[in-house]
């Protein structure tokens, strides 16, 4: 703690004025808020504990006080005795803390107050000056006589200090309309708070399901969620029964309040739920179409839940003529009440909805009267196709491959018992199924306890292989339930055991799903990450008898890199080193496969278990490590494993795909056959084959896993004939420079010469360049040994450059200076800058693939030319491409209506102010009418400075996607002369939420920001009054698309019927005076500690204090009537379709006309290019930066080009 603390008070003195439980918040936020450091830094004493309204160098000093010198920050206890000061400290103390607060050298002087009201932005009040004389020292005591005289009213840090009463409001202060949405949730509805973020939970788990990144549920989420439980024809009618809205997708608010309304509260109010489904049109009637449909659904759902009722076998038409038949050709929402009552087809619909709600939706059953209700419905519906044989509807749940799950028939009886303990007495539980009750050894005092399936089971080979005991019977020894039922008892229930999954497989002879208790165990073998010494056995070739290997292996992560590993750094080690015998393969797990099922539905699974998509998998029956039989998954014959040869303790080799493209087994292909090739070496040495001879030459090189941009170098390059000759020839024997500093030791020409001489010798078959790639990786660059895709042109640079060092002729450089042309001819000047170039390199490569460039700058103010030339041996070719870019622009309008997303193409050399042209007459809207904003941050609203200057390039701009605002015009007559000018306001989003952790009464609560701010039209020189009536009107203008309407809530919502929304008031916000960073007010001074003065919609004039507005929601209006995702609904316009058309015509067009041949590239080469203001020319005739044009030439070319 600081010294001047310390004086003050105490950790002691300052803990006892606390009430325990703000301590203990307090100690919990500020040990989450420093991480477990216990350290506060000045950062989060600003923001966490004032809420960045003290001035910095007020906050700076405060915080020094209180820091302890020997810490980097704030301490607890340091904190503790600021608070308590602050807050709870009696006026002297107060007055001290001020005198503390201005001693900064422990000595207080006048001049001392002067500067440190300045820097906090305040002047030296006329008390203090008529009270001390300049230069005198200022005493505690007479700085506390001041203090008390004026009562501290002079300054705003005093008068922040000596208010007692502000201070005592700060601490005590509560905003009781500050709600959070489970609160306001539970108030509409007819769940708990609990129940709804139960539902939360779930709903964020739906949200996230086929990567969606909405935060939303849409149709196809909505879908796939329901589908497996409800009739197609419904889906679609349930989800808009949820969507209260319209926008097409649920949001948590309309998740929960759906949920109320389908299985909770009144039975009317269900069946009003019910009427939202059918009432397709949503006119608030069902016409005879919406009556045809519901008939047509529910005889769907009678087939669905195999309910035996008349209208079944009655056609839709005749049952909605039944239904409308004393209502004409409409029902009602009061008729359709009253016809529910009467209909058992509505029942049955009714209760499968209260099963899916609880079941697949989450919501907790109200009693386990209700979960026994559920769970018996639910599993007698899907068990019914395996109980009849030719049923007619086919269930998701009874698929081949779907998953249940069995429970023992001991703890599925006493679930029973404990559920329907009010209806199912003591004795009517004895005489149920009593023997198995007792083989079990269980006593009758029903106590449930975890499920457990040790009974059931006789050994446990891993979580996903586990064996019964023979002879199980279903409804005897075990019940079995679906996966959905499995993981909603999951949820109230732990598991204390094994889980027993089985699958459903269907029989050729027979006519129904059947679990198959007793599958087939199958062991799965993978490949095994070999090591280096395991590799080096198997991919080198080396004489037993030398052992100067390097003793550092090395182990990578790609495979490949383990061969080239392997070759280059083999070890000695007798104790490590492994035989070609190594094993390869490796027991990865047992798995249970039915011989019934499919093997590819087998390959599937194994997909999802080892995270890897089918592509990435390869299946082979395994009868030892060297006899494998590939087996085909993707077969138009779709065939089972019994078909495919499965037996019990089949080994199933799975082959995954490495990192870098290669299979495995591939792999060892490979390196057997290099071993192979190895030995055929020296013979092949000792003959050249001839170039011109049919059929040399023509050998492909296997990819060594994303290898194609080395193989298609060595290719090119092996087919340019006179370096083809030079190697076969060993006439780079004669040349190699091992003595280049830059070269690399002659290695590169070696393995080159050696690869070249396989290709072109007797060797037939694809051969891999495992000696290249390992001298690439050791003597080469690094970029090109990741195993990642890389540009052949690159490499083929690199390899002309690493040949040409290691053959350079060269090897004493002389130093060589360049001189400039200074208007020399340039023959001479070519001349020159040759002799220059081969007097330090000479070589083959030179000889055969080196060419000289012209480069030419013109300063475009003299036209002065300078000339030089340079040698290259890759010409790197632009394409002649259009240099047109697409831009689309999303404008918000004033008058509130969806923003429309305009589409500009434009040259990118032109500049940002066509844009802005292009898109006033898109808009009809005037240039001076369009801005351009930044709107990253909810908070604020930026003018984005690129666009604003009309000399800035469209290509410079690095977003192709804008947001732009319609703007006021303000027109006013000056001398006769119409002016035109723009002023608004920024209005931007915020809500309070009450924080459960803080530090400090000022961070009680927290400002959230959202949506996207708004700008309102004002002009503070009209002459007309602005009142606060028409910001408000202006502002609910524009934000009309975003609110739900007030009729919706009562006659669309699934509120419920007794609720009260408490939105009667007129606007769902209130407006406040906020500066730019919309956190503090613009009114009032900072020792307020205010985030807004509000305004009422009345017709006072508004006050504008050249801040922005705050359109600060309540809870409740934000949470049931604010439209979040409708902010980025756009309208399209036609120019987005026409210029993406055209953009897909220009990069699909195969005419005669978009093909590009070589001339046409060599000629945008050598065209004039304008160089950007950063690349200015030093014109030695202007004697200054001068800007320039630039022009490239071929002035010599090599011999040979390579293409």
């Amino acid at each position: 703690m600081g010294s001047g603390s310390t004086k003050i008070l105490s950790y002691d003195e300052a803990s006892k004025r606390f009430f325990p439980n703000d301590l203990e918040r307090i100690e919990i936020t500020f040990r989450d808020i420093t991480n477990g450091t216990n350290e506060l830094s000045y950062t989060n004493f600003k923001r966490d504990v004032f809420a960045n309204f003290l001035p910095e160098k007020l906050a700076n000093r405060l915080y020094q006080l209180y820091m302890n010198s020997s810490r980097t920050g704030m301490s607890y206890k340091d904190l503790i005795c600021c608070l308590g000061l602050i807050y709870y400290g009696i006026q002297k103390e107060r007055m001290q803390l001020l005198y503390a607060i201005f001693t900064q050298t422990g000595i207080l002087y006048w001049y001392d107050v002067e500067e440190f009201l300045r820097l906090c932005g305040e002047q030296l009040p006329k008390e203090f000056e008529n009270m001390f004389q300049k230069n005198e020292i200022v005493t505690q005591e007479k700085f506390l006589q001041w203090l008390d005289n004026n009562r501290g009213h002079t300054t705003t840090i005093t008068d922040w200090l000596m208010d007692e009463q502000r201070l005592y409001e700060l601490s005590t202060y509560t905003n009781d309309r500050i709600y959070d949405q489970y609160s306001i949730l539970a108030g509409v509805t007819h769940l708990s708070e609990k129940e709804i973020k139960e539902l939360e939970q779930m709903y964020y788990q739906f949200c996230t399901l086929n990567n969606n990144r909405q935060q939303q549920i849409t149709p196809q989420i909505f879908s796939n969620i329901i589908s497996p439980v409800l009739p197609s024809m419904l889906i679609s009618a349930v989800f808009e029964a949820f969507d209260e809205n319209q926008d097409g997708c649920i949001d948590f608010k309309e998740f929960s309040c759906g949920i109320s309304a389908a299985c909770r509260g009144p039975q009317c109010e269900r069946y009003k739920f019910l009427f939202r489904v059918f009432d397709r049109d949503h006119d608030g009637v069902l016409n005879h179409s919406d009556i045809i449909y519901m008939t047509s659904c529910l005889i769907e759902v009678a087939q669905f839940v195999y309910a035996s009722d008349m209208h079944i076998k009655t056609s839709r038409e005749l049952y909605a003529d039944m239904i409308s038949e004393k209502n004409e050709s409409i029902l009602k929402s009061e008729d359709f009440l009253l016809w529910c009552q009467k209909d058992t087809l509505v029942i049955e619909l009714l209760d499968l909805i209260f099963q899916i709600c609880h079941v697949v939706l989450g919501l907790r059953p109200l009693s386990q009267q209700d979960e026994l209700t559920i769970v018996k419905h639910f599993l007698r519906r899907e068990k019914y196709p395996f109980n009849e044989s030719e049923v007619v509807y086919n269930r998701a749940t009874s698929k081949p491959g779907s998953s249940w799950f069995l429970i023992s028939m001991d703890w599925w009886l006493r679930w029973e018992a404990v559920c329907s303990s009010s209806i199912i007495n003591s004795n009517e539980l004895k005489n149920k199924k009593i023997s198995s009750i007792k083989s079990n050894k269980t006593d009758n005092k029903c106590e449930l306890g975890d499920i457990d399936n040790n009974v059931l089971t006789e050994k446990i080979i891993s979580n996903d292989c586990i064996q019964l005991k023979p002879n199980l019977r279903r409804g005897i020894h075990f019940e079995m339930i679906p996966e959905l039922l499995w993981i909603f008892l999951r949820k109230y229930y732990h598991c204390n055991g094994p889980i027993v999954c089985r699958k459903v497989t269907y029989r050729k002879n027979l006519n129904r799903p059947e679990l198959d208790l007793y599958p087939l165990t199958i062991k799965i073998y993978r490949n095994r990450i070999l090591s280096p010494q395991q590799i080096e056995a198997i991919a080198t070739n080396k004489n037993n008898n030398n052992n100067n290997n390097n003793n550092n292996s090395m182990h990578f992560a790609y495979p490949l890199l383990n061969y080239v590993s392997a070759s280059m750094f083999g070890s000695n080690n007798s104790s490590t080193s492994m035989t070609s015998n190594a094993p390869r393969h490796h027991l990865a797990c047992s798995y249970f496969v039915s011989q019934y099922q499919t093997v590819r539905s087998l390959t599937e699974e194994l997909s999802i278990k080892f995270g890897k998509s089918l592509d990435e998998i390869r299946l082979w029956m395994r009868f030892n490590e060297n006899d494998l039989r590939q087996i085909d998954f993707e077969s138009i014959d779709e065939i089972t494993c019994q078909e495919a040869g499965f037996n019990q303790n089949s080994e199933i080799l799975l082959e995954i795909r490495n990192n870098d493209l290669t299979w495995p087994e591939e792999l060892y292909t490979l390196a057997t056959r290099s071993k192979t090739l190895a030995v055929s070496t020296l013979s092949i040495n000792n003959s050249i084959g001839n170039v011109d001879e049919e059929g040399r030459g023509q050998i492909g090189l296997s990819n060594l896993g994303n290898t194609c941009f080395l193989n298609a170098a060595v290719q090119c390059l092996s087919n340019s004939f006179p370096l083809t000759f030079y190697f076969l020839h060993k006439y780079h024997l004669f040349e190699i420079n091992k003595d280049n500093p830059i070269g690399m030791q002659g290695n590169i020409a070696l393995r080159y010469g050696q690869l070249l001489t396989k290709l072109w010798g007797n060797v037939r078959g694809p051969l891999a360049p495992f000696e290249l790639r390992g001298s690439v990786a050791k003597f080469g660059s690094s970029r090109f040994t990741d195993f990642q895709q890389h540009d052949s042109q690159e490499f083929l640079s690199f390899l002309l450059d690493g040949l040409h060092e290691d053959l350079n002729r060269v090897h004493d450089k002389p130093y060589v200076e360049l001189k400039d042309s200074d208007d020399r001819p340039d023959e001479d000047v070519a001349s020159e800058h040759w002799s220059n170039h081969v007097a330090r390199n000479s070589s083959i490569i030179v000889d055969l693939f080196h060419g000289l460039l012209r480069s030419q700058v013109k300063c475009r103010i003299c036209e002065l030319k300078s000339v030089r030339f340079d040698p290259f041996n890759i010409l790197s070719l632009p394409l002649p491409i259009d240099t047109s870019v697409y831009i689309e622009v999303k404008l918000i309008r004033l008058n509130g209506l969806k923003p429309i997303r305009y589409g500009i193409k434009l040259d990118g050399e032109l500049t940002v102010d066509h844009i802005k042209k292009q898109l006033s007459i898109l808009s009809s809207l005037s240039i001076e009418q369009i801005g351009f904003f930044d709107v990253t941050s909810s908070s604020c609203l930026r003018r984005y400075t690129l666009m604003d200057s009309n000399q800035t390039k469209i290509k410079q701009l690095n977003i192709r996607d804008f947001v732009a605002f319609e703007l006021p015009l303000i027109t006013s007559i000056d001398n006769n002369n119409t002016l035109s000018s723009t002023s608004y306001i920024v209005a931007v989003h915020r809500r309070l939420e009450r924080q459960e952790r803080y530090l400090s009464p000022l961070t009680r609560q927290k400002i959230l920001f959202f949506g996207q701010p708004i700008i309102v039209s004002y002009n503070e020189n009209n002459s007309i009054k602005i009142t606060n009536k028409y910001i408000y009107e202006n502002i609910s203008k524009q934000l009309e698309r975003l609110l739900r309407k007030t009729t919706d809530l009562t006659s669309k919502s699934n509120h419920a019927l007794d609720c009260d929304d408490s939105l009667g008031e007129r606007y769902p916000f209130i407006l406040k005076h906020v500066n730019e960073d919309g956190k503090r007010c613009s009114i009032c001074p900072w020792n307020r500690f205010c985030i807004g003065c509000s305004f009422e919609s009345n017709d006072n004039e508004f006050l504008y204090t050249r801040g922005n507005i705050a359109i600060e929601w309540e809870s409740s209006a934000y949470y049931l009537r604010y439209l979040s995702g409708r902010e980025q609904d756009v309208e399209i316009h036609s120019s987005v379709k026409t210029v993406r058309t055209t953009n897909n015509n220009d990069t699909n067009n195969d005419e005669q006309s978009s093909i590009i041949t070589l001339e046409d590239c060599l000629q945008t080469f050598i065209n004039w290019e304008n160089l950007d203001n950063k690349e200015m020319f030093n014109c030695k005739r202007c004697k200054k930066l001068q800007p320039a044009d630039k022009k490239l030439d071929i002035w010599k070319l090599p011999p040979c080009l390579v293409r």
